[in-house]
């Protein structure tokens, strides 16, 4: 019996998540070592995408692709749901 995909959100198929390495990279590579004023709009985008993912997401691995990204640009907030699919009890 096929097991349909935990939390993928019928907006966002599961080929959206697959690609999501490579956005996050196109996105944070112009904008490392930059000013605040260029790097907040990319870490705004992230920590939204990040709380997307973590509600609709079921890798992991892409949850931390998007956490790294914001780290590069020095982002260091927490980013929940806590109760979401990879909380920690």
């Amino acid at each position: 019996m096929h097991e349909p995909s935990i939390r993928q959100p019928a907006g966002c198929p599961p080929e959206f998540w697959e690609t999501v390495a490579g956005t996050v990279t196109a996105k944070v590579e112009p904008v490392i070592g930059r000013g605040e004023k260029q790097r907040s709009p990319v870490i705004d985008y992230l920590r939204d995408l990040e709380a997307l993912a973590r509600r609709q997401c079921s890798s992991r691995d892409t949850v931390q692709i998007i956490a790294s990204g914001r780290r590069l640009l020095g982002d260091r907030s927490e980013i929940g749901p806590s109760d979401g699919p990879f909380a920690q009890t």
